[in-house]
């Protein structure tokens, strides 16, 4: 059942994107043509940032509870990012259109042109996407799950809790906690509060795997389509050393620097998109993490401690994803200027190595990933993050 649900998700018509695409039109983020669906799209997104502002008006109401507080905001935190991603997605919605009809397109004429090398890197970087997107959506779903089901895990487990929540000195296990314009401690209020965070948080989940796996997949491509470069860079003389006349020579050349260039302009559009989002992204994560962190090592129930450790784990897996492909993208951008020397360069003539010269001065050019601009998305930024909510937790515990 779930693997014929998952071939029914594959697009002929975009054999990469196929999943990813799906999600982003059922979830809203790539709006209809239709102007009516196209503003109830709209203002299911603008609900939600609502929502996320009555988070942080509850923030100040509890602000003298720090278990309250740290609840609070290792999940607000983790909404104000789902928010920002949605409504920066909605408004550079073009931008968007732009980099998914690009590695579309790239993707077919590669598939289209391929040979044996190129095929296996094609089949290579299109399982691993699969892989990426099917491993995020459980993590995802996992994490869904765990959110919305902790208060009554906590109720469960605890028979401390229960007794004070009998006796009335413990308020209702909210999932979420935020302003409601009713009485959420008392039926019916509080039911209807429990079935209005779940559809939030369900939501929230969905923007997440469509957002995030989506932006893994157009890294992974980036990277597969730098490593397609530097084999057409390689055969770019294939001739055993025969060379080939400079007609063919200028066309080869001027092929692959059109490839480059189109593929360095989306890259950076996709940056142009991407960068403001991570900024946010790594300053709340760092947060999200040391509150977590603190509150697994503060619970006294191992059912909370559970509880806790997965959503943390989401927390470091979610952020090291990202650093990691952006990290790959990096690396192969620099080993792409390797093919043009791995060619027959030398059966060439002296105008035809002038012009392997130029191209392999253009694909010195290093795709880099940014964060704002203060930081870039490395494997040493993951680091230096964790070391930061590290620091924030020693600082809590003392």
């Amino acid at each position: 059942m779930i693997k014929e649900f998952l071939n029914n998700l594959e697009d002929p018509n975009r054999p990469l994107f196929g999943p990813n695409y799906w999600l982003l039109n059922e979830i809203g983020l790539l709006l209809p043509k239709n102007w009516m669906e196209r503003i109830w799209k709209i203002i299911i997104h603008e609900i939600v940032t609502l929502f996320v502002v009555t988070q942080y008006m509850e923030l100040y109401v509890i602000r003298s509870d720090l278990d309250l507080v740290l609840t609070n905001l290792k999940i607000s935190m983790l909404s104000i990012v789902c928010v920002i991603k949605a409504n920066t997605f909605v408004f550079w919605q073009d931008n968007w259109r732009q980099v998914i009809d690009y590695i579309t397109e790239a993707d077919k004429f590669e598939r289209d042109n391929q040979d044996e090398a190129k095929g296996n890197i094609i089949n290579a970087y299109t399982r691993y996407c699969r892989r990426v997107t099917y491993f995020y959506w459980v993590l995802v779903f996992t994490t869904f799950i765990t959110t919305i089901t902790a208060p009554l895990m906590k109720y469960c487990s605890s028979e401390q809790f229960r007794e004070d929540f009998h006796n009335g000195t413990e308020p209702f296990p909210h999932i979420f906690s935020a302003w409601v314009p009713i009485d959420k401690e008392n039926f019916p209020g509080c039911w209807i509060t429990v079935m209005w965070h779940i559809g939030l948080c369900a939501y929230g989940a969905i923007i997440m795997a469509a957002y995030d796996t989506s932006v893994m997949v157009i890294l992974v491509y980036f990277g597969g389509k730098l490593d397609l470069l530097r084999i057409r860079c390689r055969e770019m003389f294939d001739t055993e050393g025969k060379g080939v006349s400079d007609d063919i020579s200028d066309k080869v050349v001027r092929q692959l620097h059109q490839i480059h260039v189109q593929l360095l302009k989306h890259s950076r559009l996709f940056n142009s998109v991407l960068s403001p989002v991570m900024f946010c992204y790594v300053v709340m994560c760092s947060l999200m993490i040391c509150a977590s962190a603190f509150q697994l090592t503060a619970a006294t129930n191992t059912t909370q401690k559970l509880l806790m450790a997965e959503y943390l784990i989401f927390g470091i897996a979610q952020l090291f994803m990202f650093c990691w492909h952006s990290n790959d993208v990096i690396y192969k951008s620099q080993d792409v200027m390797m093919g043009p020397y791995e060619s027959d360069w030398w059966a060439a003539n002296l105008q035809q190595r002038n012009n392997v010269l130029i191209l392999q001065g253009q694909m010195r050019i290093v795709h880099i990933y940014t964060a704002g601009p203060f930081t870039d998305l490395t494997l040493s930024t993951f680091v230096a993050i964790l070391k930061g909510a590290y620091s924030y937790y020693t600082i809590l515990r003392k």
